[in-house]
C-alpha cells in the first residue's frame, strides 16, 4: 500500500486492518513523509520500494497506490515488472504525462484557483489554511470523522507545505525510471484495476479514464460519491473493490 503526498502510511488504517486478515498487507512511508527520513541527495521512489520488497523477499506483490502511490506503483511496474503480480491504481499521478489537449488543460486551469490559495497561505505560514486548503481540494466527500483524522496526517506532515521549495526540490530529486512510465504503459500485462472517485477534481478523472485506454486489458471502476481518497470516503465500496480484484489473482 502506497500513500497519498501530503499523508502518510496511516491513510491505510483501515484498509490494512481489514486485509491482514487474509494477506500479508505492508504499508510504509515514502522517503520524506511519515516516519521516513527527508531526502539529501538524489534518489528514486521506485528503487526504495525495490530495496523494501527485497528486504522483505517478497516475490510477488499486487501493488496499491493512490495519487502519488499510483505514480510509485506505476513507476516500479513499467522498470521491475518481475515482482508484480497484480496492480491497483487510485487516481493516479504518472511520471512523463502529456496532456490530451485543450478540454483537459482548461480543467486544471480552474483547480489551480484553489492551488492559488494554498500558496498564498504557504507564503503567509498559515499552515492549518493550507492544509485545509489541500482537503478543501482533493477530500471534499470525507465524514467528519476521516476528514478530521486526514487533517491530522497532513499536519503531522505539514513540513511539507510549510516549504513548498522543499516539496519542488523533493521532486527535482526524485528520479523516475526512463523513459517514463506513460511512454510504457503498453508494457503493463499484469491484471491492472484503475479506481476513480465520481467526486474527484475532474482532471483526475479524465486522466484515469485515459490511463485506462492505455494499459492493456486494464478495468476501470468508478466509485460513487467519493472523492480523491476514496479509500476513507467510500471505504465500503472501496474495499469491496480492492476484494474482488484480489480474490480473482487468486483464482
Amino acid at each position: 500500500m502506497i500513500h497519498a503526498a501530503f499523508l502518510d502510511s496511516r491513510m491505510w488504517d483501515g484498509q490494512f486492518k481489514a486485509f491482514a486478515r487474509k494477506y500479508k498487507v505492508i504499508r510504509y512511508d515514502v522517503r520524506g513523509f511519515g516516519r521516513s527520513s527527508r531526502p539529501t541527495e538524489t534518489y528514486s521512489d521506485a528503487e526504495d520500494l525495490l530495496k523494501l520488497v527485497e528486504h522483505l523477499k517478497i516475490r510477488d506483490a499486487c501493488l496499491l497506490g493512490v495519487s502519488n502511490g499510483g505514480r510509485i506503483a506505476l513507476d516500479f511496474v513499467t522498470a521491475l515488472p518481475s515482482s508484480v503480480k497484480g496492480l491497483i491504481l487510485v487516481s493516479p499521478g504518472i511520471a512523463g504525462y502529456i496532456s490530451s489537449g485543450p478540454k483537459e488543460d482548461e480543467l486544471w486551469a480552474d483547480f489551480g484557483k484553489l492551488e492559488n490559495r494554498q500558496n498564498i497561505a504557504i507564503k503567509e505560514n498559515r499552515i492549518r489554511d493550507a492544509v485545509g486548503v489541500d482537503l478543501e481540494m482533493w477530500a471534499t466527500e470525507q465524514s467528519p470523522n476521516a476528514r478530521r483524522r486526514l487533517f491530522q496526517i497532513a499536519l503531522a506532515n505539514s513540513h511539507v507545505h510549510k516549504n513548498m521549495w522543499w516539496w519542488r526540490s523533493t521532486y527535482r530529486q526524485q528520479e523516475s525510471p526512463q523513459p517514463p512510465a506513460f511512454e510504457r504503459l503498453g508494457s503493463i500485462h499484469v491484471p491492472t484495476l484503475l479506481i476513480v472517485g465520481d467526486r474527484d477534481v475532474k482532471g483526475m478523472q479524465l486522466r484515469t479514464e485515459r490511463l485506462h485506454r492505455l494499459i492493456p486489458g486494464s478495468e476501470l471502476r468508478v466509485i460513487g460519491g467519493a472523492d480523491h481518497v476514496p479509500n476513507t470516503s467510500r471505504p465500503r465500496e472501496f474495499n469491496a473493490l480492492v476484494s474482488a480484484f484480489l480474490k480473482n489473482l487468486d483464482s
